[in-house]
């Protein structure tokens, strides 16, 4: 059993598990310790810098804020396990990597204790700290995983290395709600230090006592203007997926957006049937004209300081005759020559002309009913403060 009595920060204390016993032995771990001592760190040296010394981050699920668009907590325990089930990701008992816990022995610690892995609400990061003329730079070197029972115990799952999931993490997407920065990888996310976090452990300081302490020291080294760090720089960057009726106005930028696609494929039947497996038209019935009910474009959004938002179209979704054709890329589209008042379909995407529907920011679906707001606040409000407001039905 993985148990932890003792106070919130034990991963200085490791705990082994053995399926044959409850409770087999405890074991101190004293490499951080060790470092500490030898480090011998003083806050009162800040300023001045200080060598590499050894740090202890505790992250707590609640204490996440939307606003930054994702929960570490919840998405690190999420991608983590599915990886560490599949034996892709090796799980040990500690930073000492002495024990492995292998897939199973993990899932029968999760039904012994009544508790899964991905419901855990606290990470703890292991890190280097090291500042040096006004350069502070931080390495992450594991992440050790706690939770509590019901019986309100403190249930150790272990330690993973970041050796073993640096390449994972810095390929893989984090999931982003409307406020967040899409296509930022899980190690960007970790690199960025926006998340809400503690510090836990700074050398020989223990913050326990005085908090204080450890949020001053935060709000230097990683927040203050007169120390520059190597944290990830999050650029505000959105995933926007919209779409766009022909409507009945043939003069409008919406009809001349469908109708040249509609043109295209009518002229070039071949083209529409080789590219859709369930056409909405049988190949022999000639005489049923193609019509373009519908698109769906998929645009990176990025905005600078001054509320200017640029657009790249990805990807497209054609709907002819009420039926979807298989998603293409836009360059795919251009390939075929299609233009829309002698433009590129990307260049008349860009420039906006047209009357659209947001359906999509980021991983999180928008309403028809919320689609207008959300819309005006993109171009309005700060991007991590982008949210629905119902109207007030009550009456005075």
């Amino acid at each position: 059993m993985l148990l932890c009595n003792s106070n919130l920060y034990l991963p200085y204390t490791i705990f082994y598990h053995k399926q044959s016993e409850l409770v087999k032995h405890m074991i101190h771990l004293r490499i951080l310790t060790i470092l500490c001592l030898l480090v011998g760190f003083n806050l009162s040296t800040v300023g001045a810098g200080f060598e590499t010394t050894p740090a202890l981050i505790h992250v707590n699920k609640q204490q996440q804020n939307d606003t930054i668009g994702f929960n570490l907590v919840t998405d690190v325990y999420a991608l983590l396990y599915k990886n560490i089930i599949d034996g892709s990701i090796p799980l040990y008992g500690s930073p000492a990597k002495k024990v492995t816990i292998k897939p199973n022995a993990l899932q029968a610690l999760e039904n012994e204790h009544g508790v899964r892995f991905k419901e855990c609400n606290d990470l703890f990061i292991y890190e280097f700290w090291k500042l040096y003329k006004k350069e502070f730079e931080f390495q992450i070197f594991g992440l050790s995983f706690f939770t509590r029972n019901e019986q309100k115990e403190r249930v150790n799952f272990g330690y993973v290395d970041v050796a073993d999931i640096r390449s994972l993490f810095s390929r893989v997407v984090i999931p982003s709600n409307i406020n967040g920065c899409s296509n930022l990888t899980y190690w960007q996310a970790l690199m960025s230090k926006q998340y809400h976090f503690n510090i836990a452990k700074f050398g020989n300081s223990d913050f326990q006592k005085d908090p204080t302490k450890a949020f001053d020291l935060k709000e230097e080294l990683f927040f203050g203007k007169k120390i520059k760090s190597n944290k990830h720089i999050i650029i505000p960057t959105k995933d926007i997926e919209y779409y766009v009726y022909p409507g009945i106005d043939t003069l409008s930028a919406n009809y001349l957006l469908c109708h040249s696609v509609e043109n295209y494929f009518n002229s070039n039947r071949h083209v529409y049937y080789n590219n859709t497996q369930t056409p909405a038209v049988s190949y022999l019935d000639i005489n049923t004209p193609l019509k373009v009910t519908r698109i769906e474009v998929s645009e990176t959004w990025t905005r600078n300081q001054n509320f200017q938002v640029t657009y790249t179209p990805e990807q497209i979704k054609i709907y002819v005759n009420d039926v979807a054709m298989p998603t293409m890329a836009l360059t795919q589209l251009e390939e075929l020559g299609i233009l829309v008042q002698f433009k590129p379909m990307s260049e008349y995407l860009r420039e906006k002309e047209f009357k659209y529907t947001i359906k999509r920011v980021n991983n999180e679906p928008i309403y028809a009913f919320e689609a207008d707001e959300i819309k005006t606040s993109l171009y309005s409000k700060d991007w991590n403060k982008l949210h629905y407001t119902p109207p007030n039905t009550i009456k005075n």
